[in-house]
């Protein structure tokens, strides 16, 4: 009964430390969007515009194929709609 206690205190000890490192982590992901919007909030009041910051930003997370054909088939579309 002692040594199956022992491991129960051990468990408990790794499964408390596992919570509490998802707790810490979920506190630096807050702080983290807060200084995002702090940098989004300051390149808008230097006049930059957030809508293309943003888009700039998404496209650069993608393979220069990806972008591309996504503009093609945007351009594609604007020209069947007459927005060329």
């Amino acid at each position: 009964m002692a040594v199956r206690d022992k491991a129960y205190r051990v468990t408990a000890d790794e499964l408390r430390g596992f919570i509490e490192r998802f707790e810490r982590l979920a506190v630096e992901k807050a702080e983290i969007g807060d200084q995002q919007k702090s940098a989004m909030a300051e390149a808008k009041a230097r006049g930059y515009d957030i809508k293309a910051l943003r888009r700039i930003i998404a496209m650069r997370k993608k393979h220069p194929e990806d972008i591309a054909e996504e503009e093609s088939v945007v351009e594609l579309y604007r020209e069947v709609l007459g927005m060329s």
